[in-house]
């Protein structure tokens, strides 16, 4: 709003009725992807200034120019891995990520380590590519993450699978489990939501104390992507652990288990599983 508009004579009611004002605007602009409930806690100053902020910067981002990554850190001289040797791929390698780091840009690696020629040649023929604002619309460093661009499969099921375990033997799941799916499936075409799924495996866990001395291994990983990059895959291997009962004894499950995972997007989770102890 370039002139205040005066909507009242009241005060507060004029920075009420101006607020909602500006939450329709942004509504019109960012459309359902803007939600900004009712706050009774937050004075109507600070939200006017925040409404007008969100304005500010939507019609700054409107008119953003974008360069490379390469343009970006000042199209630094470099030799392309293909005639470099093992022991110059790592020099070059730590004089490029010195330049990004100078530049306010970093490349986080999840599940490496990967070899060196692997990160410079990404570094210099897909990251230098990557387009970017010319001027930077927020504070601190733009950070790249490798796997976002490389998958490492294998890695984000055992991820998974360490996750699964770390809440089972801990008897709690809930909806941050994020290495689960939203919907579960068994073999006889059940489904269950996630509050269903939860339901089933308190009726399980509440009927022992803890689990105490658990052991698992993963011996085998396997996965099968489509072209568009979705896939399915498990995880398998044995688990052993001890179900404490009030009473102080105690009941052994082991033998092998499989944790069955789709992969939609970026992301794999775990969609039905087969473990012992537990019974669908």
């Amino acid at each position: 709003m370039e002139e205040e508009e005066k909507f009242s004579d009241d005060p507060e009611e004029n920075a009420s009725i101006e607020n909602e004002f500006l939450k329709i605007k942004l509504k019109a602009q960012f459309g359902d992807n803007f939600m900004m409930g009712g706050n009774a806690e937050l004075p109507l100053e600070i939200e006017n200034q925040f409404l007008k902020s969100l304005i500010s910067f939507e019609e700054n981002y409107k008119n953003v120019e974008y360069v490379t990554v390469f343009e970006k850190i000042g199209k630094p001289d470099f030799i392309p891995a293909s005639n470099l040797s093992e022991k110059e791929i790592t020099s070059a390698l730590e004089r490029i990520t010195e330049i990004l780091d100078l530049n306010e840009i970093r490349l986080d690696i999840c599940d490496g380590p990967y070899p060196d020629k692997e990160i410079y040649t990404f570094i210099t023929e897909e990251l230098f590519l990557k387009e970017i604002e010319k001027e930077d619309l927020f504070f601190g460093t733009r950070v790249f993450i490798y796997e976002e661009f490389h998958p490492n499969n294998k890695a984000d099921i055992e991820e998974n699978t360490d996750s699964f375990f770390n809440h089972w033997f801990a008897r709690e799941f809930n909806k941050y489990s994020d290495e689960l799916a939203l919907i579960f499936i068994t073999p006889n075409a059940e489904n269950f939501d996630s509050e269903a799924l939860f339901a089933k495996l308190s009726l399980f866990f509440d009927a022992f104390k803890s689990f105490e001395n658990p052991n698992y291994t993963i011996d085998e990983v396997k996965f099968d992507l489509l072209p568009n990059g979705n896939g399915f895959g498990h995880a398998q291997g044995f688990v052993k652990y001890n179900a404490i009962l009030e009473n102080g004894e105690f009941i052994t499950f082991e033998g092998p288990y499989k944790l069955y995972m789709e992969r939609i997007g970026i992301y794999w989770s775990i969609f039905y599983f087969e473990i012992p102890g537990f019974e669908w």
